[in-house]
């Protein structure tokens, strides 16, 4: 019987709009966008000339504050949303437009979720400095995918070059880039596949509804890993996830008016897809048990290893509204100093928001090589996952800036 391998992360990517490039790696890496995707030129040219990734940071004032429907906004939020209406959030991430609907429509919209997918993968390959033909499968979710049908794994593996891997898609909502992390070690570990690209991605600029209260707390982003075989005693230990579908139907994707909202007889009704927390009673359950149910797939997982919260090293997970990644953190038992969020800058990023915490967390120095690290989410629908790892000496060499 043939012994399991050890699998683990050896780089991240993350396309959060604005985020600065390392002086030391812009050159590099247009030379490599140019070279080995098919991004559109407009993209790579704001990396190019300013050393930024494309998109721009809206604060509350450019998003709020300056409009002038502000007033009317204010009035209509719940009366204990008034005296904080941002509840904690500052800024949240914008991706630019679409250049050809820019061109060429009368309406243009933001960009589509399979080039953001497509330049967080890219930047997870190059700062591995992974062969891309070795990449044989690649995992993708997507909030927000550019059709319902298909989806967009094929469609980014194609953006990509990756011509001998296969692709396919991966839904559990905001915990999604864990379930992928969860398939693609397993994967890795049995000799199934030899090397992952796993991609996640929420585009809140497409479906926000900024005259909802909940509008303030969401922004774009995308996270890629490559995960393959580590050195020994580094990478997977345990995974635990669970669902409770009773409570389905607590937040959904419904084509609907914004809220705040004036037509005319014969203009248009601006209907489309919006977050919608569609069943109140449902929502107040999921608040109400978030960190009991956070907590209780944490300890299941790291019990599945023999270890306790103790041997936690680094704790990181999404965060869907400013109080939440705390208090998982305070029920699961682990100190603050052992933590990362980024609520204040970010916001809820879904699908990208825990990755983004462990990215940033590596790159900061915050989490080392051989930290005991677990990463967990919940997930509308509602899901609920924790992954527990050891961290690797190739993933510190690739994102440690």
């Amino acid at each position: 019987m043939t012994s399991l391998k050890s699998a683990g992360i050896i780089s991240m990517g993350g396309y959060l709009p604005a985020k600065e490039v390392p002086g030391s790696k812009q050159k590099q890496l247009v030379a490599f966008l140019k070279k080995e995707t098919l991004l559109y030129p407009e993209y790579i040219h704001e990396i190019e000339e300013k050393g930024l990734l494309p998109g721009r940071i809206e604060t509350n004032y450019d998003g709020w504050e300056s409009q002038p429907w502000f007033d009317a906004w204010l009035e209509k939020l719940p009366p204990k949303k008034r005296e904080n209406p941002f509840q904690g959030a500052k800024e949240r991430r914008r991706v630019p437009m679409d250049p050809v609907s820019l061109k060429r429509s009368f309406h243009p919209h933001p960009m589509l979720a399979s080039d953001a997918e497509t330049l967080a993968g890219a930047l997870a390959i190059f700062n591995g400095g992974v062969n891309k033909d070795d990449i044989d499968l690649v995992l993708c979710s997507s909030l927000v995918p550019d059709l319902h049908v298909p989806l967009n794994a094929s469609l980014v593996q194609h953006k990509l070059k990756l011509k001998n891997a296969g692709a396919y898609n991966v839904d559990t909502c905001c915990s999604s880039f864990i379930t992928m992390l969860e398939i693609a070690m397993t994967y890795v570990e049995k000799g199934i596949k030899n090397k992952i690209l796993i991609v996640g991605s929420s585009l809140d600029s497409i479906i926000n509804d900024k005259s909802n209260y909940f509008g303030v707390n969401t922004g774009d982003g995308a996270v890629a890993a490559v995960v393959c075989e580590v050195e020994e005693g580094y990478g997977y230990i345990s995974s635990e996830s669970s669902s409770i579908g009773a409570r389905h139907k607590a937040i959904i994707f419904q084509e609907r008016k914004p809220e705040l909202l004036v037509t005319t007889q014969q203009g248009p009704t601006y209907e489309q897809e919006f977050v919608t927390f569609y069943n109140q009673e449902l929502c107040k359950e999921i608040a109400h048990n978030a960190a009991h149910d956070m907590a209780k797939v944490v300890h299941k997982t790291i019990a599945k290893a023999g270890y306790g919260v103790e041997d936690i090293d680094f704790f990181v997970c999404h965060q869907p509204v400013p109080w939440a990644a705390n208090a998982w953190r305070e029920a699961v038992g682990v100190p603050i100093e052992k933590s990362y969020e980024s609520f204040e800058k970010y916001g809820n990023m879904a699908v990208a928001s825990a990755p983004t915490n462990h990215l940033e967390a590596v790159e900061q120095g915050l989490i080392k090589e051989g930290n005991k690290v677990i990463i967990a989410s919940s997930g509308v629908g509602e899901n609920h996952i924790a992954l527990f790892h050891r961290v690797s000496p190739q993933l510190i060499k690739n994102n440690r800036l």
